[in-house]
């Protein structure tokens, strides 16, 4: 009985030692002496304080999950291997080809628009008949081999057509094999000779009279370039252009670009003349769609 009656005595005085001001103030002292210790002193005996801090929440904690898994169950566990998830995968996967084939598609609708109508604006009011073609087969056992399109007679393919590249580099001729849906093309880099004049790269100044700019018969060398003999006393330097200056060949590809020269060598026996060396912007081998234009074609 007294024993109990101690006890009752002790837990009175516990509590009100804690509700009084001492206590707050010995719990400020204790945090700050603890703030003021440093590490190494708080490490070895932290961590097993916060375990049994924790341990009154425990209750709590597993309530809340409880409530919130009655709330919102918890989704079935995600399993990769099957096969309604392997399903998704490829449909996703498809989804994103045929995403990714439409912006080229599109991309390429829209260099055929702007090569189209290049050419139709460097023509004016000729009205030219402009077909879009697909390289179709090459010979590759040889450099500038001729290639074969998916245009014919049906499309209005003729034999002399010029074809471009780009709607503005010259590329070569349409040969005199034609099918109905498919013709033959000589590429540039085989005809015998194109006659063309020698430009800088930004063009021609209007002010400057135009025989200022040397002319040059361009001939094939076998390895995938041109070259001339140009006697001229102006400046012939590396990075000129070659533009289509021939009445050979069809009016639309009269200005068109050739290519760019790659070299230029004196000539000794002429001491005013120089060889040039002359290597295509852009090859048939290149591209794999190319213009037509059939408006005043010639046969080569």
């Amino acid at each position: 009985m007294l024993y109990a009656r101690a006890n009752a005595v002790n837990s009175k005085r516990l509590l009100h030692f804690i509700a009084s001001k001492r206590f707050d103030w010995l719990l400020a002292g204790v945090a700050l002496l603890l703030a003021l210790l440093p590490v190494w002193t708080l490490k070895p005996w932290t961590n097993d304080l916060a375990r049994i801090v924790i341990v009154p929440f425990v209750p709590v904690t597993h309530v809340g999950m409880a409530l919130r898994d009655r709330i919102r169950p918890p989704h079935a566990t995600w399993n990769p291997s099957a096969p309604e998830t392997i399903a998704l995968i490829n449909e996703l996967s498809y989804t994103k080809t045929l995403y990714e084939a439409a912006r080229l598609e599109s991309a390429r609708l829209e260099g055929t628009i702007a090569a189209l109508n290049a050419v139709s604006t460097r023509l004016g009011d000729a009205r030219p008949d402009l077909i879009e073609a697909s390289v179709v087969a090459l010979d590759p056992s040889r450099v500038g081999g001729a290639i074969q399109v998916n245009a014919g007679e049906r499309n209005g393919v003729v034999a002399g057509a010029a074809v471009f590249i780009n709607g503005d580099l010259f590329a070569g001729v349409v040969s005199g094999d034609i099918g109905a849906f498919v013709s033959t093309v000589i590429p540039s880099l085989k005809m015998a000779s194109i006659g063309s004049r020698l430009y800088p790269r930004e063009g021609s100044d209007p002010r400057t009279p135009l025989a200022n700019y040397p002319g040059a018969v361009l001939k094939p060398t076998g390895r995938g370039t041109w070259t001339a003999e140009v006697a001229s006393a102006v400046d012939l330097r590396v990075g000129l252009f070659a533009r289509v200056s021939d009445d050979r060949l069809p009016r639309a590809a009269l200005g068109t670009i050739i290519g760019r020269v790659i070299a230029v060598e004196p000539i000794e026996q002429v001491p005013l003349a120089r060889r040039i060396e002359v290597e295509p912007i852009m090859t048939l081998e290149d591209v794999s769609s190319v213009i037509i234009c059939a408006q005043g074609a010639s046969t080569p």
